[in-house]
C-alpha cells in the first residue's frame, strides 16, 4: 500500500490549519483573537483590566503552543485518513487525498476551537490562583 509522502501530509495539514485560523480571525489576526480571549478572561473574573497586557502575552504563548501541537495532530489525521481510504479503495490516490483534506479541515476547525477554549481555561485558572 502506498503512503502519502511527508511533504504532501505537511502541506495538506498546514493548508487546513491555516484555513481554520483564517476562519477564526474573520479578517483579523490570531493575535487579536487571542487578545480578545485575554480580555474575556480579565473581565469575567473582575481582574484589574490593566493586567490585560500580561494576560494577552500569556494567551498568545499558550495559543501558539497549542497550534504547533495541532499541526502534528492534523498531520497524523491526514496520514491515517489517506491510509484508511486506500485500504477500502486501493489505487484511488485522488480520492484518498480528497478524504484526507476533508478530515484535515474538520480536525483543524475542532482543534482551533479547542485551543481557544483551552487558552481561556488556562487564563481563568491563573487568575483564580493569583487571587
Amino acid at each position: 500500500m502506498a503512503h502519502l509522502p511527508s511533504e504532501a501530509r505537511e502541506k495538506i495539514a498546514e493548508e487546513a490549519l491555516d484555513c481554520a485560523l483564517r476562519d477564526l480571525c474573520r479578517g483579523g489576526s490570531w493575535e487579536g483573537v487571542v487578545r480578545g480571549i485575554a480580555w474575556q478572561a480579565a473581565s469575567s473574573n473582575r481582574r484589574d483590566r490593566r493586567s490585560i497586557e500580561m494576560l494577552a502575552d500569556a494567551a498568545q504563548a499558550i495559543f501558539a503552543s497549542l497550534i504547533d501541537e495541532a499541526l502534528w495532530a492534523v498531520e497524523r489525521t491526514v496520514a491515517e485518513t489517506f491510509d484508511e481510504f486506500l485500504e477500502l479503495r486501493p489505487g484511488d490516490n485522488q480520492g484518498a487525498i480528497a478524504a484526507a483534506r476533508l478530515d484535515a479541515s474538520e480536525e483543524s476547525a475542532r482543534l482551533v476551537e479547542s485551543a481557544c477554549a483551552r487558552v481561556l481555561e488556562a487564563l481563568a485558572a491563573g487568575i483564580r490562583s493569583a487571587a
